[in-house]
């Protein structure tokens, strides 16, 4: 929602840079009209586009890049907390421990990261993340070795546990990222003044106001775009908490 109203800003900033512009053109005297200054200010315009150009595609190609980044380990997160389970469901008996906090670790992740969300999981209480981890590596070490089969797969769960937990610390790490409000703010001004030259350039007619204006919405919606795709598990373009749910057939 806050992606969608600063779209909506956006656009009515770049809008009224336009029709000022057009305004701005009415009460120019005629040389500042003439074909050498329309091509001065083309040129300048021109300039700024290339920058904005660049720079926007820049941001967006960022921006895919960090939502990639949280889907891939939220994927690597499911796929530790299958192998997981997988492992404690071959050990037999003894593990059922361990499989509930796991379940429980799970639950907690998906709270976490999708606040409000009702995941048939299990809940962890007030325990944070790491106090739950932890309950899982000592349910995990309690559990005997007995014959060798089931001290290779206690030592294959450990090791499997401490792949999800790294996983995690890299997904809290890269959801620390967020665009800079200062770049965007460039990116927002130099767009102003390219529309605002484009209205100092344009007929004050109802067909040029249109364009503009749906082209104030065009470039609005490539920062929109940065905006969701920083959002990853909250925006309009979230991932869905499916993606850890989906191992909850071998985690029931």
């Amino acid at each position: 929602m806050r992606s969608l109203l600063l779209m909506l800003f956006f656009v009515g900033v770049m809008a009224a840079a336009a029709l000022a512009g057009m305004a701005v053109r009415k009460r120019l005297p005629q040389h500042h009209t003439e074909d050498s200054s329309r091509d001065a200010i083309l040129r300048s315009v021109g300039l700024v586009v290339t920058l904005s150009a660049v720079v926007l595609g820049f941001l967006v190609g960022a921006a895919k890049s960090y939502y990639g980044a949280v889907e891939d380990q939220l994927t690597e997160i499911a796929a530790d907390a299958a192998m997981l389970d997988r492992l404690l469901t071959r050990y037999g008996t003894g593990a059922e421990p361990a499989r509930e906090v796991l379940r429980q670790s799970v639950g907690l992740a998906v709270g976490t990261i999708w606040p409000g969300y009702q995941s048939a999981l299990p809940q962890s209480g007030s325990r944070s993340g790491l106090q739950v981890s932890e309950q899982l590596a000592d349910a995990i070490e309690k559990m005997p070795e007995g014959d060798p089969r089931r001290a290779s797969l206690r030592g294959q769960a450990l090791g499997q546990l401490t792949d999800m937990q790294h996983a995690a610390f890299k997904l809290s790490r890269i959801a620390q990222a967020r665009p800079q409000a200062s770049t965007l703010a460039v990116v927002v001004s130099w767009l102003v003044i390219i529309f605002f030259g484009f209205g100092l350039v344009s007929p004050a007619t109802g067909t040029a106001r249109a364009s503009m204006i749906l082209a104030a919405a065009a470039s609005a919606g490539a920062l929109f775009l940065i905006l969701e795709l920083y959002t990853p598990v909250s925006g309009l373009l979230r991932i869905e908490p499916a993606i850890l749910e989906d191992v909850l057939p071998s985690l029931r």
